[in-house]
């Protein structure tokens, strides 16, 4: 493939070090970076000078002296990106992802309708996403008065989705998710569960094998361990196998608490938050709030402050726990039917949201099962 090729030229021209792997086209994926031959575990594959960065220190002067000074750096790069309209990173640039793709993927850029219908923690991660771009894009566009909305949304996804955690003595004051730095080739390397290591110095980033990697094999790194609700709202994109994951309960427990239990539930910390993963039938902050549903106030203290095991409970809390999990699989139920009834944004946008609401039904399942046996 010629852009790919194009590319590797460039980024050697920078000094990127590419050892025994590749660009390539992945079926049905988009571009990733597969092993050019057996690869040993702990072996350097891929070696990225700070020069060939783009972070903090190359942002033009005559962008950063013009915002505010507390702007995010997300912001600064986003703008730096957008403005750009030199031939310096076009090898870079010709491999990003369209608009066409953020598009089809990104729930931030679907129909209300579509959005409205995510699951909770997609949904409150989304509406973060809208409040931290539309504060960003006001401080943008007053300085930059002809720049277009879409041009600069565009900017601001590929940083959102394409940047590493960096950080110089300079950026040591940021918030630490605002510690960023774009990556050439680096960031051609998806995504999985487990992935290669990654780390930097004030020479250079170095990326090595997690472990042995056969020929032709994709090679991976790990953005951390993220549920698919997070992958799909923050990147847009599910995992097939992400032993990470995990659904949110509080839409069904939630409504199931008076005023007084959800007081006493926020005066321990314990409100919200309710989770449940294929490993483990509800997390311990589940298990506390069932048994404030199914137990005196006495027995739930005492279990709270580990005065009781909560084991004679137990049986009630997993008899609980099945009848809210079939209640939340009726209201999967109805949502993809929704989905299936509504004809608004793009065919691949629903597909998304129906993988995952089922990836959640089958976890569900799941559970109901284990908790059965």
């Amino acid at each position: 493939m010629e852009v790919p090729r194009n590319l590797i030229r460039w980024a050697k021209d920078k000094g990127v070090e590419l050892n025994g792997i590749k660009p390539q086209r992945i079926p049905n994926r988009g571009l990733g970076v597969v092993a050019t031959r057996n690869l040993k575990a702990g072996e350097t594959i891929l070696t990225v000078p700070t020069e060939a960065l783009r972070s903090l220190d190359t942002i033009p002067k005559s962008i950063s002296r013009k915002l505010p000074p507390d702007v995010s750096l997300h912001a600064l790069l986003a703008a730096n990106l957008a403005l750009d309209d030199t031939t310096k990173f076009a090898p870079w640039n010709a491999v990003l992802p369209t608009w066409a793709d953020f598009e089809a993927s990104t729930p931030f850029m679907w129909p209300e309708e579509l959005q409205n219908l995510l699951p909770k923690p997609a949904k409150d991660l989304l509406k973060k996403q809208q409040v931290k771009f539309q504060r960003e894009w006001d401080i943008v566009t007053k300085t930059f008065l002809d720049m277009q909305r879409q041009e600069y949304l565009y900017a601001w996804f590929v940083v959102n989705t394409r940047t590493f955690y960096y950080v110089t003595p300079k950026m040591e004051t940021f918030p630490h998710n605002d510690k960023l730095a774009l990556l050439p080739v680096a960031d051609l390397l998806n995504h999985a569960d487990s992935g290669c290591h990654v780390s930097f110095s004030p020479e250079s980033f170095t990326i090595a094998a997690d472990r042995a990697y056969c020929a032709d094999e994709e090679v991976y790194i790990s953005y951390g361990g993220h549920s698919n609700d997070f992958l799909l709202a923050e990147y847009g994109f599910v995992l097939a196998k992400n032993r990470w994951d995990e659904v949110c309960l509080d839409d069904v427990i939630l409504p199931k608490l008076n005023t007084m239990q959800k007081a006493e539930l926020e005066d321990r910390g314990f409100l919200g938050k309710y989770m449940l993963d294929v490993e483990t039938p509800g997390c311990h902050r589940t298990q506390v709030v069932l048994r404030l549903l199914c137990c005196t106030l006495g027995q739930w203290r005492r279990f709270v402050d580990a005065e009781d095991d909560g084991e004679a409970s137990q049986g009630e809390v997993d008899t609980l726990l099945m009848q809210l999990l079939d209640r939340f699989l009726q209201t999967i139920d109805k949502t993809l039917e929704d989905i299936e009834n509504l004809h608004v944004g793009q065919v691949t946008q629903r597909e998304l949201l129906v993988t995952r609401w089922k990836q959640i039904q089958s976890m569900i399942t799941q559970t109901i099962k284990h908790l059965k046996i």
